[in-house]
């Protein structure tokens, strides 16, 4: 009896497609999370990210626009953020204060993502027109009140803006985040690249850009 030996197509191409047909590739099986799962994932690591980052930068800007040399301080704070490399503040945090992975990495996201947030405010309230803050004065308002009642909303154009920044910001480096055990789209990516499976690599990678390009254009 003649064995037909049976061509087994190993290609990239050839793991492309049969990743994104593949039903297991979405909802998971055998213990791996699908797609689905991630995404979930990734969506709370940024959403838990993008709320502290707000929490923080819009107040901390509001404050630093009643300081003579609150300008320094913000352009300060957004060059020396800009210039930490994200990747160490992970690994530093995960091996040292903090040893969970999500925590870790919610950490270093919003460090990461407070400058766009920290310098629209700042740029948005310092902008707005002296006249209108002068007009909300002569009518009895308190500085809190003018803060509130009219420079806040006359900023929020710049404010939103810096918002969306940090989210695109904070979706797209959430993605390395996975090598410290976050979870998130960035596992598809890892644990594709230690199995040798570039199906699952380059899949993760059109996942995660158009989610990200997806995001930006719904921010808009």
């Amino acid at each position: 009896m003649t064995t037909i030996p049976v061509e087994v197509n190993n290609s990239t191409w050839h793991q492309v497609t049969t990743w994104f047909s593949s039903q297991a590739s979405w909802f998971g099986a055998d213990g791996e999370a699908g797609v689905f799962h991630l995404l979930f994932q990734h969506i709370w690591i940024s959403l838990v990210s993008l709320v502290l980052t707000c929490a923080i930068g819009i107040p901390l800007a509001t404050a630093l626009t009643r300081w003579r040399r609150g300008g320094l301080v913000v352009t300060s704070v957004a060059n020396g953020a800009r210039s930490i490399p994200i990747v160490g503040v992970m690994l530093f945090l995960v091996v040292g204060p903090v040893s969970d992975g999500t925590h870790a990495a919610v950490i270093a996201l919003v460090i990461f993502a407070i400058p766009p947030v920290l310098t629209n405010t700042f740029t948005g309230i310092r902008e707005v027109d002296r006249e209108a803050t002068g007009a909300a004065v002569g009518m009895g308002m308190t500085r809190l009140q003018v803060m509130r009642s009219v420079e806040l909303p006359l900023a929020i154009p710049l404010i939103a803006t810096g918002v969306r920044l940090a989210a695109v910001q904070i979706w797209a480096t959430a993605t390395i985040a996975a090598i410290i055990g976050s979870g998130g789209l960035g596992e598809l990516v890892t644990h594709g690249y230690s199995l040798q499976d570039y199906g699952e690599v380059y899949g993760g990678v059109v996942v995660i850009a158009v989610t990200a390009i997806a995001l930006d254009s719904l921010m808009r």
